[in-house]
């Protein structure tokens, strides 16, 4: 039997397969075998393909991980946005309404004891329509002319929701045909201001006890 005292293992790449052999030190072959790589691909690939493709490879795999690193980013930033925006938008949205109507009201007052005037729309003296006109126009809400005009627009409020600022309808002349003849603000607390007639001027008056009381309409929300 022949002693072996050196091995050389030769592997040699073939279309298809791996081929060892093994030699003994007088040069003889003592053994071949031959392995096939069905799994590695690369191997039945040239070399210079197989290096091309593994590196359009790895570039393709890094544009697909900087588009999620984009995408991340971009949803981080617009998740911060929405929160920045959503802080209290009711609460300012509501206060700023409030303090509208209120000074709308402050205003109205500042008229009491005016002359009233038919036809009048201007401070040196007001109709009912013409006052409510005027004021609520200062305040950036155009009104129609008439006080019956004026009640077929905005939203309806009833006695017990009115807020300052809502303007109140009666029908206080019933020989006019229509539904509607005289105009208010509502000041709160029961009142109204509002041009009552030529011997009264501009005058604040319960709305639960009196005439007025008796030919309310409605009342309407225009301001927002």
């Amino acid at each position: 039997m022949l002693k072996i005292t050196i091995v050389m293992l030769v592997s040699t790449i073939l279309w298809g397969a791996n081929s060892f052999c093994c030699t003994g030190s007088d040069g003889k072959t003592i053994t071949t075998r031959s392995i096939k790589h069905k799994q590695n691909a690369h191997i039945y690939q040239d070399v210079k393909a197989y290096s091309y493709q593994a590196f359009q490879a790895e570039i393709q795999q890094q544009k697909v991980l900087a588009m999620q690193n984009a995408q991340r980013i971009a949803n981080e930033e617009l998740t911060s946005k929405t929160k920045y925006y959503n802080v209290k938008p009711k609460s300012t949205q509501q206060t700023m309404t409030t303090t509208a109507q209120e000074c709308l009201v402050e205003n109205a007052k500042q008229y009491k004891g005016g002359k009233y005037v038919w036809g009048g729309t201007k401070p040196e003296g007001f109709d009912c329509s013409g006052y409510t006109q005027f004021l609520y126009g200062k305040h950036g809400v155009k009104l129609p002319r008439t006080a019956y005009a004026q009640s077929r627009i905005g939203q309806s409020i009833s006695k017990e929701n009115l807020r300052q600022g809502d303007l109140l309808f009666f029908l206080t002349d019933k020989n006019r045909g229509v539904p509607v003849t005289h105009v208010g603000i509502y000041a709160g607390n029961g009142e109204f201001i509002h041009a009552a007639s030529k011997d009264k001027g501009i005058i604040i008056s319960p709305l639960s006890s009196g005439s007025y009381s008796r030919c309310f309409v409605g009342a309407k929300r225009v301001a927002s």
